[in-house]
């Protein structure tokens, strides 16, 4: 027939050339390589990738899980294998063992600065800060001060003042500032006469304020008004304070009312 195969008609025997069977289409050998060779890499863990797990999980070799896990995700990229997930691990980790120090002191400094702003039942702390020296007749309603020249006290003689301290209101002080008003004469009045309008006009602004105090019995008035250098250079104003009534004995909050 066309296209039949050759062969031997009878078989040979045994020991005769030709003896056996012959296959006319061999099956192709199965491929060895490194998809399919037995114990490839595909099927072991990537070694790195533990030891970056494990020293992350340690986290006393700081940054070093980290840099195993990177090393070891290019590996299993490049060349197959388990242990994706180990590198990652090591790499988080070790992230956490850095960065968990830091967060945990931001918050414990911020935690200290929140309760050293406040008093033990949560309210602010009184901000301190450095007295700041101001000329006398730059004071303005609000300020608390202290005078050393002129803190006798109420009854005190007066003294000429250029300059006092601006202090915080928590804190003890001379006096505090709660009205400012200008005179309106033409002439300088003598100092008896000046002392007379200075006292007047502050009765008339703060006395209502300081009777409203709690402590108003242990409150008095006080003032300040132009020099005759001051007036030459236009001052007019009068100065009115809260002070303590007792002499040589300060005030240490504002003044209520």
């Amino acid at each position: 027939m066309a296209g039949s195969l050759p062969m031997s008609y009878p078989p040979p025997g045994p020991g005769q050339p030709g003896a056996g069977f012959h296959d006319p289409y061999p099956s192709p050998p199965m491929p060895v390589g490194p998809g399919y060779a037995a114990g490839s890499p595909q099927d072991k863990t990537n070694g790195v990738a533990i030891a970056a797990f494990v020293t992350g999980l340690l986290g006393c070799f700081g940054i070093v899980g980290a840099v195993l896990g990177v090393i070891s995700l290019r590996q299993i990229g490049e060349r197959g294998g388990k242990g994706r997930g180990l590198a990652v691990a090591g790499i988080v980790l070790s992230a956490l063992w850095i960065v968990g120090p830091v967060i945990g002191y931001l918050m414990i400094s911020g935690s200290d600065s929140s309760s050293s702003a406040s008093g033990p039942d949560g309210t602010p702390k009184p901000k301190t800060t450095r007295p700041q020296k101001i000329d006398a007749y730059k004071m303005k309603v609000g300020d608390c001060i202290n005078d050393p020249v002129s803190s006798g006290g109420p009854s005190a003689p007066p003294v000429e003042v250029d300059s006092v301290k601006k202090v915080p209101c928590t804190g003890p002080h001379d006096g505090e500032v709660l009205a400012v008003f200008n005179l309106t004469q033409t002439v300088m009045p003598d100092d008896q006469r000046m002392s007379d309008l200075a006292s007047a006009g502050c009765k008339l602004r703060i006395q209502r304020r300081l009777d409203r105090d709690p402590a108003a019995a242990h409150l008095a008035r006080s003032f300040y008004y132009p020099t005759a250098d001051s007036w030459r250079d236009g001052d007019r104003a009068v100065t009115c304070l809260g002070v303590n009534a007792a002499e040589g004995k300060k005030l240490t909050r504002r003044i209520r009312g």
